[in-house]
């Protein structure tokens, strides 16, 4: 949605705002107007629960989004309960018709809002692997970073390369190549949780950014982590194998995702050079305090 329009702004204001804070702006919005409603019975104010609905579905989801359309549909037939001059057939019909309105209403904009996720969902992936593409891989990673910083999380940062992938590519056809990565992507979205961060980096390379508890668990989940991607690959149409570099990152570290992804690439390679099929991982512990500059980071464990 373009943000430079107004209701592009109210959207992002909208999707940002906490739902504790979203439900308190829609019950304040629906009383403020049910007052002045209902002071005003005149003044014809019930289309203005209208936008009130658009934000609830909105901020809030489908079934908030319906249930406060309901809401709003008693809500404004209210001024007009126990006035004379409404007869209960006319009563019934403007419930019926505030009832049908605000419900279409919460429809319409639950339909766009899918349809928005779906195109932001596409905009933000690898259209072939459903990983998250390159650039918002990176706009993820930077994120997670600052808020593992805040949280004292330690974080487990992986790069996955295909060995030999090429070769699938020419001796069985691109169309083979693509249902290697495919299958491989398939595997490593299931091990990781939602808010891991998995993208497709390169042709053949993967990334990962993963939350370990306890803070001495990184080695062993990421061996784990290579046995099962391992398996899933081995399993797959034409077989290849995978070389890991892995990266532990203590809460204290204080590296900015080019550097971190720089440390975890060159043992990602060095990974390759050993052999292929292997995994070798690295702490940030070693990482140099000079900036721009990357130690040789020691390789506590290799596994073929």
């Amino acid at each position: 949605m373009n943000s430079h329009l107004p209701v592009g702004r109210l959207a992002e204001a909208l999707e940002a705002m906490p739902r504790e804070r979203a439900w308190l702006f829609v019950v304040s919005a629906t009383a403020a107007l049910s007052f002045a409603d209902s002071r005003f019975p005149d003044a014809g104010l019930a289309p203005l629960y209208i936008p009130i609905i658009c934000a609830a579905c909105w901020a809030l989801g489908e079934r908030a989004g319906y249930f406060v359309a309901l809401i709003c549909a008693f809500t404004a037939v209210m001024p007009h309960i126990g006035v004379p001059a409404s007869s209960a057939t006319a009563l019934a019909v403007r419930v019926t018709v505030r009832i049908g309105t605000y419900l279409f209403v919460a429809g319409a904009i639950m339909s766009f809002r899918r349809a928005f996720d779906r195109q932001q969902h596409l905009a933000h992936v690898d259209r072939m692997t459903g990983a998250l593409d390159n650039e918002n891989f990176h706009l993820r990673l930077t994120g997670a970073l600052h808020a593992a910083r805040q949280s004292r999380e330690t974080l487990l940062l992986a790069i996955l390369d295909l060995d030999d992938f090429k070769a699938v590519n020419n001796r069985y056809g691109h169309a083979a190549g693509d249902r290697v990565l495919r299958t491989f992507a398939r595997g490593a979205a299931q091990m990781v949780r939602r808010q891991d961060v998995f993208g497709r980096i390169g042709g053949d390379e993967f990334a990962l950014l993963l939350r370990v508890h306890p803070a001495d668990a990184g080695e062993s989940f990421a061996r784990i982590l290579h046995e099962r991607v391992s398996a899933v690959l081995a399993a797959s149409e034409r077989p290849v194998t995978c070389s890991m570099g892995a990266l532990v990152i203590p809460p204290h570290v204080e590296r900015d995702a080019p550097t971190l992804m720089n440390a975890v690439d060159q043992i990602m390679y060095e990974a390759k050079r050993s052999g292929k099929n292997a995994i070798h991982i690295g702490s940030a512990e070693s990482l140099s305090h000079q900036p721009g500059h990357v130690a040789p980071l020691p390789l506590r464990e290799q596994t073929a």
